[in-house]
């Protein structure tokens, strides 16, 4: 005749043991475990130029696909300039420079803006960041009052303690 109960005292160890696991699994749904919502994207911070908070010269948003990368203030050989940089999608970027020079003309922005555009090397043909424009900019200072403008994730005005984790 069998014996549901094991004799040895090891045996009632790993008969235990594999019970408390079974338990364990059975319930662990309800601890601990985050809602289902089915939405598994973060919420994205607005973009940086479209805020009002620290706009373009004339009020200009490039009107082709970019990422604001950074955005802040340096000193360099002109003094104190602002020094934005975006990587622009889908087209390149001596194309992207001459369309956001031309946005800048048509707004009536004229001087103090200069832009270095350059292709990323080595990418796909079906790459989306084709490339890198690099904005040299007279200072803004602050546009808005709006809370967006404190999150550094939506300006990419990170200081020296909190770097680019864009």
């Amino acid at each position: 005749m069998t014996r549901l109960v094991p004799s040895t005292r090891r045996a009632r160890v790993w008969v235990a043991l594999a019970v408390g696991v079974i338990v364990l699994v059975a319930v662990s749904p309800a601890f601990g475990r985050a809602d289902v919502t089915g939405n598994y994207r973060p919420v994205l911070p607005p973009d940086g130029l479209t805020t009002g908070c620290y706009p373009l010269p004339g009020g200009v948003v490039p009107d082709f696909e970019y990422v604001l990368r950074r955005d802040g203030d340096t000193v360099g050989g002109h003094g104190l300039r602002r020094r934005t940089v975006l990587h622009v999608d889908r087209i390149d970027a001596a194309e992207a420079r001459e369309r956001l020079l031309a946005q800048f003309a048509a707004a009536g922005v004229d001087g103090g803006v200069r832009i270095e555009a350059h292709d990323f090397e080595g990418i796909a043909d079906d790459a989306v960041v084709r490339g890198e424009l690099v904005l040299d900019l007279p200072v803004v200072s602050r546009q808005s009052a709006s809370s967006e403008c404190d999150d550094v994730f939506s300006t990419k005005r990170f200081t020296p303690d909190l770097t680019d984790r864009s």
